[in-house]
């Protein structure tokens, strides 16, 4: 594995001392934010945060929003997230000062016709999408609107966008799916491709292509700039529904709709790479190098990648929840009954743990009546989602 800097923790006495260590491909330590679903635009789970030292963790704020609260956006001294509407449907965009948890400035209503919405971060704004397809850009200091656009020709949107490279990747459904990818400054739609069926599944981006998995295994890859497909990977069905993969490690990590096993498709040609047990609505993993981190049946199991061999478990308190994230080289990973911990991402030891106050919900990929959750870090902190509640930890 190609090492850049590396993590090591050593327990002694009562004392930790951390060495900070960055596998290939994580995010530097300036650039430490949770940009979109499952930290950046990768969705591979993995961040470097030289701000955020080793655990234990104190808590240094918790909101309630009342209402579900989704994964959430940390970046530039401030938290955002959205919460689902407590009377109704529709949800709310909140401004959060990373330091205090107060608000930044009021929160703002997304309508939609389901309590859902998603959001990413990038190019200077933050871009909020609700369930009817309306993207809007926001001043992440102000609340302000810089622009909104109506996705055209679906009308069901299930997939948080993501950011790169000055472009929001988004999917919608209704009649087929489709594909979008709409200019961050203007607004604008740069281009959009058919797709099977465009539910639920965020875009993975790198240099190289834009990546979305639905029913069935239908993946696809496609050219960034351009929208030119590069490769179709298909199982001979299609249906609604979809999970968001990941990038990493070479890798095309999806997980199907369908009762088929998890896949490692080639990011290359969509070529099967290997599969492992798992059931097929387990989180998406984090992967960290050549170390990836699942969650299943309420398990948290390290598997080397090249191989996918499981090196070790943790089972908890049998009820983890959420999909893992790795930041400074320590998985961290919540349960229903509302704890949160941080591992050794090397050993799987436990080195802290928390009770958040509520209960940790799993990602829900695939209904409407919240919005999709999942845990944060960047700036010093790591963030969590606890039902109506997100708290925040560091030191």
């Amino acid at each position: 594995m190609k090492i850049r800097r590396s993590l090591a923790v050593l327990c002694g006495a009562g004392l930790w001392a951390a060495v900070l260590v960055t596998p290939a491909g994580a995010q530097s330590a300036q650039t430490a934010a949770s940009t979109t679903y499952q930290i950046n635009a990768r969705h591979n789970g993995s961040l470097v945060d030289a701000a955020l030292p080793a655990p234990p963790l104190n808590q240094k704020w918790s909101r309630d929003l009342g209402g579900d609260v989704s994964y959430p956006i940390v970046a530039g001294g401030r938290v955002f997230a959205t919460s689902g509407s407590p009377s109704g449907n529709g949800t709310f965009l909140h401004a959060l000062d990373a330091k205090t948890g107060e608000d930044l400035w009021a929160p703002v209503d997304l309508g939609g016709t389901y309590r859902w919405s998603a959001l990413a971060y990038g190019g200077g704004r933050l871009y909020a999408q609700n369930p009817d397809g309306v993207l809007t850009a926001f001043d992440p200091a102000t609340g302000a609107r810089d622009w909104s656009v109506a996705l055209p020709g679906q009308y069901s949107f299930t997939s948080p966008p993501t950011f790169s490279g000055g472009v929001v990747y988004t999917g919608g459904a209704g009649t087929g799916g489709t594909l979008y990818a709409v200019d961050a400054a203007t607004g604008a739609l740069r281009w959009s491709q058919p797709v099977e069926n465009g539910d639920d599944s965020s875009p993975a981006v790198t240099a190289a292509g834009v990546y979305v998995s639905y029913a069935c295994e239908q993946a696809y890859a496609f050219d960034p700039a351009s929208g030119a497909p590069i490769w179709h990977h298909e199982t001979g069905c299609e249906g609604g529904g979809g999970r968001t993969p990941v990038a990493a490690d070479g890798g095309l990590w999806i997980r199907d709709d369908a009762g088929m096993a998890p896949s490692v498709l080639n990011t290359a040609d969509g070529s099967v790479r290997g599969t492992y047990p798992a059931r097929s609505w387990t989180p998406a993993p984090a992967i960290d190098g050549h170390e990836g981190y699942f969650v299943d049946s309420g398990v948290l199991q390290e598997r080397y990648t090249p191989t996918l061999a499981t090196r070790w478990t943790f089972a908890g308190d049998n009820q983890i929840s959420t999909a893992p994230i790795v930041v400074n080289g320590y998985v961290f990973v919540g349960s229903r009954t509302g704890q949160l911990w941080a591992l050794n991402g090397a050993t799987g030891e436990p080195v802290w743990s928390t009770d958040v106050g509520a209960p940790v919900e799993a990602p829900d990929e695939h209904n409407v009546s919240q919005p999709l959750t999942g845990l944060g870090a960047g700036g010093g902190l790591v963030v969590v989602p606890a039902t109506n509640l997100l708290v925040a930890y560091g030191k």
